[in-house]
């Protein structure tokens, strides 16, 4: 997920701390050159972008606005305003957003080159074979949401964060190029950035054909209610499947599909209803089948071990503290129990949860996970690791699966799931140095 602003600024802050190199080095994300160039590193790298594609962050207005069909804006104001929200301060924002996003469309037509706008209603797959690079300007959720539809892994994209003083856009240019969008686009242009790439997710779902119809995209962002509906609520129709759990299905009366989005944070796998203990098989790499209980599972790529995987699985320096008590009063250990050597403990661990965005593993968490002395037997099951490949299969009965936090997929009793990484899934994107390249 990219909803986690503050972990952002709290990892970047620890890694400031770090003095050896090849502790960073293991941290941060490395740089690769464009696949199939020919570009050595004296040489500097070329971008075509002839053609821009500008795809534009939905603001809380512009949802307010969609989410109530044919509401003027004074019925609007009304609304918002009777339940105590701040109206100005919204209209503010989304007026500061589409500003920002026309100087970055102007900036690029008085390079002479041609410039398309989309939004998330509109973003499509004709719009993204038309452009050289793709431009997200927002933040991470909109970086999020051009990444997941660009299948060609040589076709750029480059994101700006269009409030940096407001948040972390780790996956954005760095701040300089917000407040200085021409200097940006003319670095980029005389090759003054890295290539990049990060790993993204491919998910593949097997259910009986007549299921596997059904399992369409949701744009979470756009609901209503951000829930599935039960499976059915005909009860007197047998073409309509039931929310109950359904018998066992052959393997080979199963039929699969490639999902249409790769994932560049996670994938997310859980009941809808967040209190809703979640049922699910697991294999990974190919080892025994587990069942588990649990409140989901969460399937990262080094990109977004440092966002929602992070979150999960931190040690928080106060309880780090007082493991570091235990061992020194009840086990005699001679230890350092002082807060400043915790938070130094708590963060070492924390560091090694991250790993580099080309990595070619995934990293799953089990969360929550519910279990007993006789079931599930957690033996060969690590509620925490690393892996080449994830199978899922679900025994929920009102499950999604979410990929980035933003689109959402039916993922109920019977269907199952493989989660796994290709080198030609791969996202290429750009570094630059954090200071004024001029």
């Amino acid at each position: 997920m990219s909803v986690l602003n503050n972990f952002s600024v709290s990892i970047a802050r620890g890694i400031r701390r770090i003095h050896k190199p090849k502790e960073l080095e293991s941290i941060m994300p490395r740089t690769t050159s464009r696949r199939g160039s020919t570009t050595s590193k004296d040489e500097k790298p070329k971008l075509k972008m002839e053609k821009c594609l500008i795809v534009s962050k939905v603001t809380r207005y512009e949802y307010e606005k969609y989410s109530r069909e044919n509401i003027t804006d004074k019925e609007l104001e009304r609304i918002i305003r009777k339940r105590g929200s701040d109206f100005e301060a919204m209209k503010q924002t989304h007026s500061e957003q589409k500003a920002f996003e026309e100087g970055v469309a102007r900036s690029l037509r008085e390079m002479g080159l041609q410039v398309e706008m989309a939004s998330r209603l509109t973003y499509n797959e004709e719009l993204i074979n038309w452009c050289d690079v793709v431009v997200p300007c927002g933040g991470d959720g909109t970086f999020l949401l051009a990444a997941s539809r660009v299948r060609d892994h040589n076709k750029p994209v480059i994101g700006f964060n269009s409030a940096p003083h407001k948040s972390v856009g780790r996956l954005c240019l760095p701040t300089w190029c917000s407040n200085d969008v021409k200097g940006a686009l003319h670095a980029l242009k005389e090759g003054r950035f890295r290539w990049m790439r990060r790993t993204r997710i491919r998910t593949t779902v097997s259910s009986v054909p007549k299921l596997l119809d059904k399992i369409t995209p949701v744009d979470l962002h756009t609901l209503h209610y951000c829930r599935y509906p039960p499976v059915s609520n005909r009860h007197d129709d047998p073409e309509e499947e039931c929310c109950c759990p359904a018998p066992p299905t052959p393997e080979s009366s199963k039929s699969t599909k490639v999902l249409p989005f790769l994932a560049l944070n996670e994938v997310f796998i859980g009941e809808s209803v967040t209190s809703r203990v979640s049922l699910l098989r697991l294999q990974i790499d190919n080892g025994q089948w587990t069942h588990t209980k649990s409140s989901g599972l969460c399937v990262t790529t080094g990109t977004g071990s440092t966002s929602w995987h992070f979150s999960i699985n931190c040690l928080r320096t106060h309880s780090v503290l007082e493991l570091m008590k235990i061992l020194s009063e009840d086990y005699n250990v001679k230890l350092d129990t002082t807060l400043e050597k915790a938070r130094e403990v708590a963060e070492r661990y924390n560091q090694k949860l991250m790993f580099a965005a080309d990595s070619q593993h995934l990293a799953y968490s089990v969360r929550e996970y519910i279990t007993f002395e006789e079931w599930p037997a957690p033996r060969g099951l690590r509620v925490r690791d690393k892996a080449t490949s994830i199978k899922v299969k679900s025994h929920c009965t009102d499950a999604g699966l979410v990929i980035d936090g933003s689109v959402s997929f039916p993922f109920n009793d019977g269907t199952e799931a493989v989660l796994e990484v290709h080198p030609e899934d791969s996202l290429m994107t750009v570094q630059m140095d954090d200071a004024l390249p001029h």
